[in-house]
């Protein structure tokens, strides 16, 4: 494993042990939220496997919170894990990772959703990247096997649009106006 994706990584674990701590499914969501383009950008197996694990504990402790379920057991987990990564025990961090998936499906039969969905951003937003790099949108899109219609949601989501274009919007309204006169 790299090391800026073993800092990345123990930096997210720590993020999470945090949040869950504090029962707070809402900082978990905006962390998977950032290790999603983490995952679009290292595109490793660990990358990616952080992703999931974050967001799915993200939904876990959302219903978790709303139902009223123990979800404790996952700290412990969760800090061996980080333990294991920061030691250089790469392959024990991983059967750790396995572990939590295994616990999470006890508890949510969606994680295979979790898993889907959390590719399916990763690879929206390095479409979008790639966009905002020059690459048309329909090619973007056929390269990476998404609908021009999900890049282009993503994309007006964003601020690619008014980077790409170099112009501010206040000036390319009064453009606009100008034409319509």
């Amino acid at each position: 494993m790299q090391d800026t994706i073993r800092k990345d990584i123990l930096s997210v674990l720590e993020q999470a042990i945090a949040a869950l701590q504090a029962e707070d499914h809402h900082a978990l969501g905006e962390l998977s939220n950032h290790v999603i383009h983490d995952a679009s950008i290292f595109q490793d197996d660990d990358s990616v496997s952080v992703a999931v694990l974050v967001y799915a504990l993200s939904k876990v402790v959302q219903r978790c919170c709303d139902e009223k379920l123990p979800f404790a057991h996952f700290i412990p987990l969760v800090q061996t894990a980080r333990q294991l990564l920061q030691e250089g025990k790469e392959d024990e961090y991983r059967q750790r990772i396995s572990t939590l998936f295994a616990e999470i499906r006890k508890v949510d039969e969606k994680l295979k959703l979790y898993i889907t969905e959390v590719l399916e951003k990763a690879k929206i937003k390095k479409a979008s990247k790639l966009h905002e790099h020059g690459i048309s949108l329909a090619r973007t899109a056929e390269l990476l096997g998404i609908s021009q219609w999900e890049l282009q949601d993503y994309i007006g989501k964003t601020r690619i649009p008014d980077i790409a274009a170099g112009v501010s919007a206040r000036e390319r309204l009064q453009r606009a106006r100008e034409w319509f006169k």
